[in-house]
């Protein structure tokens, strides 16, 4: 993904019945202390957009690991989910940017 790609910043939307989590606070509610996540993965959905952070830690039961992403909300919010408006999505981020086809004219 280029990194000076910067899209239009869209207002957060605000919910007045749902106080603010912290992502440390969020943190802490999903995973204890003594769990040894650490983060995997972090930066934005799509440039210019929210931040999103990737978890991971050992998975003791079954082996292996899991993760969980937290996504920015607005100022010291933090949730499990995406924001409001942003969906699932493929996208292709191309830094060398479109390449032009030559197109042969009809004889």
């Amino acid at each position: 993904m280029p990194s000076s790609a910067r899209g239009p910043v869209r207002p957060r939307r605000a919910l007045p019945d749902r106080p603010p989590s912290s992502l440390r606070a969020e943190i802490a509610r999903w995973f204890s202390a003594a769990s040894a996540a650490r983060v995997t993965r972090f930066g934005r959905i799509y440039p210019g957009g929210s931040r999103y952070v990737c978890l991971s830690a050992p998975n003791r039961h079954r082996g292996g690991f899991f993760a969980l992403y937290f996504f920015h909300h607005g100022v010291d919010d933090w949730r499990i989910y995406p924001p409001w408006g942003v969906g699932p999505s493929i996208v292709y981020w191309s830094a060398a940017g479109p390449t032009q086809t030559a197109r042969v004219a009809p004889a």
